[in-house]
């Protein structure tokens, strides 16, 4: 995209809003927003679960930790997420795939705790259950609450003009903030 060489945008980004390594390993930041600082996880290649085991994955990576590298990781991470895709419509059986579901599922009595990345990083699930429909505890951790935390580090002595970049950049959103 032109956006990529636009010397204006550049300006803007550059340098601007520095998440140190630091800073995301102490606020528990994952996703493009800790990649863009070098921090290499993934958990569907370091923990794959479904198919990302017999996927080929590759992991966007930078190094300066500043809102144009955060920015970068994320495009980058599309063209990944229709790679996957593709990878994923090459594997496909052939067959019916309209099946019926079962309407309801009891989850056998216990606890669990299971993550999964996402677009803006890791989300966990920690479910209890007595072995009903429906569970007796269930908490997510979501990559936004850590985003946001991470900003108390990376703000001060940001300047107002660029603060609109750098809460941009830093990938949240406010409705998973608080689960």
């Amino acid at each position: 995209p032109v956006i990529r060489t636009d010397e204006l945008f550049a300006a803007r980004t550059v340098g601007v809003g520095v998440v140190g390594r630091d800073v995301i390993s102490s606020y528990g930041v994952t996703g493009p927003v800790a990649r863009a600082s070098g921090f290499d996880m993934d958990l569907r290649r370091d923990d794959p679960y479904l198919a990302y085991a017999d996927l080929d994955l590759r992991v966007v990576l930078g190094d300066d930790g500043d809102c144009y590298t955060r920015f970068r990781c994320l495009l980058d991470q599309v063209h990944v997420s229709l790679d996957l895709a593709e990878q994923c419509l090459d594997q496909l059986p052939s067959g019916a795939v309209n099946v019926k579901l079962p309407k309801t599922v009891r989850a056998p009595e216990g606890h669990t705790y299971v993550w999964t990345e996402n677009p803006l990083g890791a989300m966990g699930y920690f479910l209890v259950s007595r072995g009903q429909t429906t569970p007796w505890r269930l908490a997510m951790r979501t990559a936004s609450f850590n985003n946001v935390s991470a900003l108390a580090a990376v703000l001060p002595g940001t300047r107002v003009a660029d603060l609109v970049t750098v809460l941009a950049s830093m990938f949240f959103v406010t409705g998973d903030i608080d689960r």
